[in-house]
């Protein structure tokens, strides 16, 4: 395992140094004007996938299950996904058109056709993490991950425009679903089980309100700012955010194979291996994300006088996304725990209450027009309150299972 995580962060590592290099590029070349709408045509786009309606979150639990106890089956199940998943996503990618979007009806294809197609890569990955085979799907994600930044640069160096950032998207999921369907050789179906689906969605989807709010959390601070402030704010914002959330990004690489490992033991019962992997991988990942934060706090100030020439004054709503960006980090594992067992509930619970608190004080924060690190005061708050609470639950929970799993 050390040697996937390994790999993991190497790519990781690598990846965001392109990209970084992409962003600042980007970032300096746009107009603020230009990037709050680059801003607002992704912010558009994180959205979208909330009409899967939990399907990629059912099959992520539910696969390694099969695996586990139902192998002939496990195949017609992740067919049925792939194919049906890949028809939500046609459907959906149509609201994109109904939005108000500075984009030629060709970019917006473009755009379209790179969402449809960027399904099946994410599949492919569910399919070979499932199966614990770690190295083949490090083989797709080092390809997306590293070559996606690096066309985005080429490209946008040659033409220096938003309509050349969708073109190098796209260029890079062409390539990399073809290199997908080769080493997956995941079939289609256009006859569905509706019973394989319906027992996808019957986890999925509470899983899916979940995951849903938890969307609907991160983006409510610049869909906000969209709303009520002048497109050079949200500019200012997302480029404070976008480079904030390499924290975030770098710990999903981190603990992305011990999700894995930990939907098995839940699937085997395994409740003692369950908690080790839990505390093991959060000890780990808390020594990751500090060393992480300290460093891009430091460095940060020399790439706005350096390099970026531009965003001034951000320093300081840097830092608070730095914090925002440290405790979504810090909250996934037990989050995971909670969705593998079925405790929707609890958590759809402790979500309604933070988003509840996050919405009315960036309502507030909007009708008086207050300066918008406000909004990052707000998702710390929201998240400190989130850490709280899904982290005494874990232990509540797992002392009784693993008390239940000794009396047996």
């Amino acid at each position: 395992m050390k040697k996937i995580v390994i790999q993991n962060l190497s790519i990781a590592l690598v990846s965001k140094i392109f990209s970084f290099i992409s962003f600042l590029y980007i970032a300096k070349v746009l107009s603020q004007q230009e990037y709050g709408n680059f801003i607002y045509i992704n912010l558009i786009l994180s959205l979208l996938p909330l009409f899967q309606l939990g399907s990629m979150h059912g099959i992520a639990i539910l696969l390694p299950k099969y695996i586990t106890n139902y192998q002939e089956t496990k195949e017609e199940l992740f067919i049925n996904y792939n194919s049906f998943s890949i028809l939500l996503q046609i459907i959906s990618v149509l609201v994109l058109f109904l939005f108000s979007i500075e984009l030629s009806p060709w970019i917006l294809v473009i755009i379209a056709f790179n969402y449809i197609l960027s399904k099946y890569i994410e599949n492919g990955q569910i399919y070979l993490n499932a199966h614990l085979l770690f190295e083949k799907a490090n083989i797709l994600k080092a390809i997306d991950q590293i070559l996606r930044p690096v066309f985005i640069l080429i490209i946008f160096y040659l033409y220096k425009n938003i309509e050349s950032i969708f073109i190098a998207h796209l260029v890079t999921t062409f390539l990399v679903s073809i290199i997908t369907f080769f080493i997956t050789k995941i079939k289609f179906t256009l006859s569905f089980n509706m019973e394989i689906i319906k027992n996808i969605y019957k986890i999925g989807f509470f899983v899916y309100l979940t995951w849903g709010i938890d969307i609907l959390f991160r983006s409510a601070d610049r869909w906000f700012i969209s709303q009520f402030y002048d497109l050079k704010e949200l500019a200012t914002y997302g480029f404070a955010s976008a480079l904030a959330m390499n924290i975030w990004l770098v710990a999903m690489s981190f603990f992305s194979p011990y999700t894995q490992l930990l939907y098995k033991a839940v699937a085997e019962n395994n409740f003692l291996k369950v908690t080790e992997i839990v505390e093991n991988t959060n000890k780990n990942l808390y020594i990751l994300i500090s060393v992480a934060s300290v460093i891009v706090v430091m460095v940060y100030p020399y790439l706005l006088e350096f390099i970026v020439h531009k965003y001034f004054g951000t320093y300081f709503l840097f830092f608070i996304l730095v914090i925002v960006s440290i405790f979504l980090s810090i909250n996934n594992m037990y989050i995971y725990y909670m969705i593998s067992n079925n405790l929707h509930f609890k958590l759809l619970k402790y979500q309604s209450v933070i988003l509840s608190i996050n919405l009315i004080l960036n309502g507030i924060f909007s009708y008086y027009h207050l300066d918008i690190v406000y909004f990052g005061y707000s998702t710390i708050l929201s998240l400190m309150i989130y850490f709280v609470l899904v982290r005494k639950y874990f232990y509540i929970d797992i002392r009784n299972k693993i008390s239940k799993e000794l009396v047996v």
